[in-house]
């Protein structure tokens, strides 16, 4: 792979070039500090940049146009990193090669960025009926975040975080969307484009002198910006929360957040992912998994996250009813025995994983500009340095990690009788 980067005015262009696929593939990445309240307009934002726009005036003329262009399509994600939302606008496209269209490049260029900087709207706001159609399936989006227990399990023990940016969800909050309105939400859309850090990542078999030369054309990012954005969020250590709601479903759902307090920079990107494979975050070998279900029949699954960037260990699991008490003990106990009982066994395990995972970093073409774009924006090292550095890990690193968790936050949702 060639890696090339072009510094333009307002954005910078980021170029992979690679025969390893026939598809060619595009992110447009918009990064800012995140703010609660903003959260669920950038989702319908986006959400509406993705429908059509002036020239397209409805899905249907998107969808026949995508059509045109070899089966192109076009999609985004918004996500809270730590102290960070980012979003991604992509596009996925046939390499022109295989098309016999010399002018395919330019065609999904200039389609994309129509999507981007020519939306259904006029006189400063958005189109009504488009606004409604959009706002109304991310409001029932985020309703049937509550009719999943896990999901609601999940966000209810983010809740108890308060004000730090980790308790926010990535969705948005029913409370509001109200709020919104088309006026409003172009407001918003002004102030994206001229105060969001932009990022264009192009993967594939391209001229990308060529792409550097039609991204300019179509890409009128014209403010450069300065401001700082964080990524990394301090949870303080606390008393552990500890709450309880009661359900009709037919199992317990449970969710543990741990605190990892004072990680060096070392411990936050290499021994800390190694506790987390070893604790629940790896194979049916993790110290979770065998206390809660193989010895214990308590579950089908548990699991553990490690979220870099918020400082925490997510610990989740379903249980049966009245079993929860029990299951809680248990994790307590498994998080005691990373503190003194990890065994050579697991820690080769947890090196095994990781290194195939890394190893099948290059073999994704998403995964390729996720690597990337964390490198140049956060201090993920070379995936070779990665490799040497998890490598070097030793038992007693993941104990010196151990010793600095903290549990923070005990939630169940407890599950009942349908005849309650």
């Amino acid at each position: 792979m060639v890696f090339k980067d072009y510094k333009m005015k307002g954005y910078t262009l980021h170029t992979i070039k690679t025969d390893k696929f026939k598809m060619c593939h595009v992110e447009v990445i918009f990064r800012n500090n995140v703010v609660k309240e903003e959260i669920t307009k950038r989702n319908l934002l986006f959400d509406m940049l993705c429908e059509c726009s002036n020239s397209y005036k409805g899905k249907r003329d998107l969808a026949l146009e995508l059509e045109n262009l070899y089966c192109a399509s076009v999609y985004d994600a918004t996500s809270k990193v730590g102290n960070s939302v980012i979003t991604n606008f992509c596009l996925d496209f046939l390499n022109p090669r295989y098309a016999q269209d010399d002018m395919l490049t330019d065609r999904v260029f200039k389609l994309l960025f129509d999507l981007i900087f020519n939306p259904k709207a006029s006189n400063n706001e958005f189109d009504h009926k488009l606004f409604d159609f959009v706002k109304e399936r991310l409001s029932n989006d985020i309703k049937m975040l509550d009719d999943n227990p896990k999901k609601k399990s999940l966000l209810k023990a983010l809740s108890t975080l308060g004000d730090s940016p980790s308790s926010y969800g990535s969705l948005g909050f029913l409370e509001e969307i109200d709020k919104i309105t088309p006026e409003n939400l172009y407001t918003y859309y002004k102030q994206v484009i001229n105060t969001d850090y932009v990022d264009i990542y192009v993967v594939g078999n391209l001229d990308m002198d060529e792409v550097s030369r039609i991204v300019d054309k179509y890409a009128k990012f014209n403010v450069i910006k300065n401001h700082e954005v964080g990524m990394y969020v301090s949870n303080v250590k606390r008393k552990p929360v500890i709450l309880s709601d009661k359900s009709s479903n037919a199992q317990s759902n449970i969710v543990v957040l741990v605190n990892l307090n004072n990680l060096t920079t070392d411990e936050k990107k290499y021994a800390a992912n190694m506790y987390n494979l070893i604790l629940g975050g790896g194979s049916l070998e993790t110290k979770l998994y065998q206390k809660l279900r193989v010895e214990n029949s308590l579950c089908y699954n548990v699991g553990s996250m490690y979220q870099k960037y918020d400082g925490l260990i997510i610990i989740t699991t379903s249980v049966d009813i009245n079993k929860s008490n029990l299951a809680v003990q248990l994790i307590k106990t498994c998080l005691k025995e990373m503190k003194t009982n990890i065994s050579d066994e697991e820690l080769v395990n947890a090196k095994a994983l990781v290194k195939t995972s890394l190893n099948m970093t290059n073999d994704n073409i998403g995964r390729i500009v996720d690597n990337a774009y964390y490198q140049n924006i956060s201090d993920l090292d070379e995936l070779d340095v990665r490799l040497d550095k998890f490598d070097k890990v030793s038992i007693r690193d993941v104990k010196k990690v151990a010793e600095k968790t903290s549990i923070s936050t005990i939630y169940v949702l407890e599950g009942g009788s349908t005849n309650e």
